[in-house]
């Protein structure tokens, strides 16, 4: 309905999406989402670095138009679906530290050849977090002579029985970040935990936690400690966030939409819909503004990460400042959903609470749209400290 900006139109890999996107409501309705994943693997969408090599707006429109669209059917689906896009994104944005000749370059384009040849799905996690000390590594890389050990968790991911590699993050005995290429099946030294993280909440999201148990990878599957591993990996946290906010206002504009059916097809004692209630109306325009509003917030993040994509070496300053604005989007978005998750339920009324109706479930799945309290509560310590400094220096 109200998806008319850049990203309607026909782009480059996006034939396939209502297709996918249909399956998406059929893995909904059955809790099965093998077909989804066939179909999903079978389109280009996965694969839309393919498509746009040299052109990181493009790649980032179809990125965003893919994740609202799956977002419209289940947050959760495409919050397992933008693990593999957001690392694509990010891949296709931080291409001058992946184009040279270092052990990143080879090991990440290696990666690529591979996932693009064998259409393969991959998942990227973290070890910096999960414990009880914000920030902590819960895992270690050491040198094992022929070959590198990894042992103790991550953060968490989600694609986690899905996907075929992962790409993880984890720390050597000096505390520097070391990249790691991985399969995620076949290996009892990596260990996919089996039940849900978030239990009954975005099942769809498949988000279990990952343990290496003395997990041996090859140095050809390594790289760093490199200085250019922080800025790439907040380079992939900005294009997580971007990614997370497009499917959460997906299933924002779903509730705007099931709002505004529910307000034509109801009729008031007049005999005329409640669409044309004066209030109704005024009511639905205060939400679509609200949507309206986030979708050209989540835009406006365009030339941000535009700047990154054409610049000679990535920038660690650079990238802060970015990671910062995107994340501070991000948080809007998460919140101005949650209101037209909270105000579509009111609208409609109790029928939302009824046989699986799609407000109630997609309300129930954005409320995880919040980055949690204390990255939150980071965003706006930084965001005010900034703003602070900036007004004393007046």
């Amino acid at each position: 309905m109200l998806l008319t900006t850049e990203l309607s139109g026909p782009r480059p890999g996006l034939d396939g999406l209502d297709e996918v996107a249909a399956l998406a409501d059929e893995a909904v309705a059955s809790g099965d989402t093998g077909p989804f994943y066939q179909a999903l693997r079978a389109s280009e969408l996965p694969y839309l670095l393919k498509h746009y090599r040299d052109d990181p707006h493009g790649l980032l429109l179809a990125t965003v138009t893919a994740l609202h669209t799956i977002g419209a059917r289940s947050p959760g689906l495409a919050l397992g679906v933008s693990q593999h896009l957001s690392s694509m994104l990010a891949f296709g944005i931080g291409r001058s530290v992946l184009s040279g000749d270092d052990a990143a370059g080879k090991v990440v384009r290696g990666l690529l050849d591979e996932t693009f040849d064998r259409r393969l799905l991959i998942a990227n996690t973290t070890s910096q977090g999960g414990g009880s000390t914000i920030g902590a590594s819960g895992s270690r890389i050491v040198d094992a002579g022929g070959a590198f050990r990894v042992d103790g968790h991550s953060t968490y991911m989600s694609l986690a029985t899905e996907a075929d590699k992962v790409v993880f993050l984890t720390y050597d005995a000096g505390r520097n970040p070391v990249g790691v290429v991985t399969d995620l099946r076949g290996n009892p030294a990596l260990q996919v935990a089996g039940d849900l993280l978030f239990g009954d909440h975005l099942v769809l999201a498949d988000t279990r936690r990952l343990t290496f148990a003395g997990l041996e990878v090859p140095p050809e599957s390594v790289f760093g400690p490199d200085p250019t591993l922080n800025a790439f990996y907040s380079l992939q946290l900005m294009c997580h966030n971007l990614c997370v906010a497009a499917l959460y206002l997906g299933g924002g504009h779903r509730i705007l939409e099931e709002t505004a059916q529910h307000g034509r097809s109801t009729t008031l004692p007049s005999g005329e819909p409640l669409s044309r209630s004066d209030s109704f109306a005024a009511n639905v325009g205060r939400v679509a503004i609200s949507y309206t509003n986030s979708l050209d917030l989540i835009l406006a993040q365009a030339p941000t990460f535009r700047d990154l994509a054409t610049a000679d070496v990535l920038d660690a300053g650079g990238v802060a400042r970015g990671l910062l604005r995107v994340s501070t989007a991000k948080y809007t978005v998460a919140k101005n959903v949650e209101t037209i998750a909270a105000e579509g339920r009111k609208l409609i009324g109790a029928r939302t609470f009824m046989q699986d109706h799609p407000v109630a479930r997609i309300g129930a799945e954005v409320v995880f749209a919040a980055l949690g309290p204390a990255t939150e509560k980071l965003i706006e310590r930084n965001f005010g400290t900034r703003y602070l400094e900036a007004e004393g220096g007046k």
